[in-house]
């Protein structure tokens, strides 16, 4: 790593122990982990707020959970968790953004925002879901995994660490998620002269350095769990300041080693992508009809081969199974409004399922409830006093 890169997540007094909220634990980090440069006290003078308390950055999957779970509501940071899908409240701040839930038994999906001068920190815990996101910033959004274990499709391309996801202006991506992720994402208002790569209104997937990408997750941990658990550290002189130079430093250290996705495989999921959207908007317009394969690739003007290989490409799964979990999503949202619901039945015929035992199957292995419970819900929700 550069030696002009100052970190603030390393504790000066034990070299080999990251710095985290006042709760933690002191424990070794593991040596299979790259540590990064120590702090100057010429350059910043935010490793003397981090000094507090320290926590191992093993990837266990009970570190992935918990740094969600341990973080609290604070001046600075808002804390929203989610357990019914229904519920389910996406990252207003970012977009304009629909999701349609792959598997949503075991629901527990959560995210952590924190609102600084000249940008934003996102932590969502995600679930199987194809989301389909409109992204909107001023400047620009860099979003990322924070483990390597997670594994996304973005417009049809697999983003597995170390990758980026960076957006500038309005862009659209469609991505698939076939597992719970825990993501990262900073909204910042403006990137002038920092020489990042794209245009401007574009999505681009980017591979850096696993350090890079690693340096990125540790100060956004660290921020988080600052701004938590500590926030009278953020009403310090210029420490909002520093915090932000942080996470700018580290950003431009992993863009400096990016590799943007090649061209040529751009374009060549570009007419897949433009094919799936206008998929999209014929099933939604053609809402209550039955749909037959044949006849809506004939609509849209290609072979069933083409539109089931765009399919695939794009959302993860078959041209059938996605119709198939569009209609039960359409399902479910009918039934959650309970009192104009007449029946099950009534609403499953209207979505095309008419055998109705291999629905409930369907529907319970997706939703971990079979259709009559969601229903019975909705209306004793309905009919109490609010």
């Amino acid at each position: 790593m550069p030696e002009d890169c100052h970190v603030f997540c390393v504790n000066e007094d034990r070299p080999g122990l990251n710095t985290l909220h006042p709760k933690g634990r002191r424990i070794e980090a593991p040596t299979r982990h790259r540590q990064v440069d120590a702090y100057d006290p010429s350059q910043s003078r935010l490793a003397f707020f981090f000094v507090v308390a320290t926590i191992a950055t093993d990837d266990s999957d009970d570190r992935r959970v918990s740094l969600l779970d341990e973080l609290v509501e604070s001046e600075f940071v808002k804390v929203c968790r989610s357990l019914d899908v229904d519920r389910f409240r996406n990252i207003e701040a970012l977009g304009d953004a629909k999701s349609i839930p792959i598997d949503a038994k075991d629901f527990a999906a959560a995210f952590a925002s924190l609102k600084l001068k000249s940008c934003s920190v996102h932590l969502q815990r995600t679930f199987p879901r194809i989301l389909q996101m409109q992204y909107s910033t001023t400047g620009a959004i860099v979003g990322f995994t924070m483990d390597d274990a997670a594994s996304l499709i973005i417009n049809g391309v697999e983003a597995r660490a170390p990758a980026l996801l960076l957006v500038k202006g309005t862009a659209t991506c469609e991505i698939v998620e076939q597992q719970a992720n825990l993501v990262a994402l900073v909204n910042f208002a403006s990137i002038d002269d920092r020489g990042w790569p794209g245009d401007a209104d574009s999505a681009q997937l980017i591979a850096t350095l696993p350090d890079r990408c690693e340096t990125l997750r540790v100060t956004v941990r660290d921020v988080l769990t600052l701004a938590s658990h500590s926030p009278d550290s953020f009403a310090q002189p210029n420490v909002i300041e520093h915090v932000e130079e942080s996470i700018l430093q580290a950003v431009d250290l992993a863009m400096a080693a990016a590799s943007p996705t090649p061209e040529a495989k751009r374009l060549s999921l570009s007419h897949y992508l433009a094919l799936v959207r206008k998929l999209d908007e014929f099933v939604a317009d053609s809402a209550g009809k039955t749909l037959y394969s044949a006849d809506v690739a004939r609509q849209l003007g290609v072979s069933v081969r083409t539109l089931h290989n765009a399919v695939v490409a794009i959302r993860g799964m078959s041209m059938h199974r996605y119709m198939r979990l569009r209609r039960l999503w359409n399902v479910r949202q009918q039934l959650v409004r309970g009192a104009s619901v007449q029946s099950v039945k009534a609403v499953a015929l209207v979505n095309g399922f008419w055998h109705m035992g291999e629905f409930t199957a369907l529907y319970r292995e997706l939703f971990g409830e079979t259709p009559q419970q969601t229903l019975s819900a909705a209306r004793k929700q309905t009919s109490e006093p609010s």
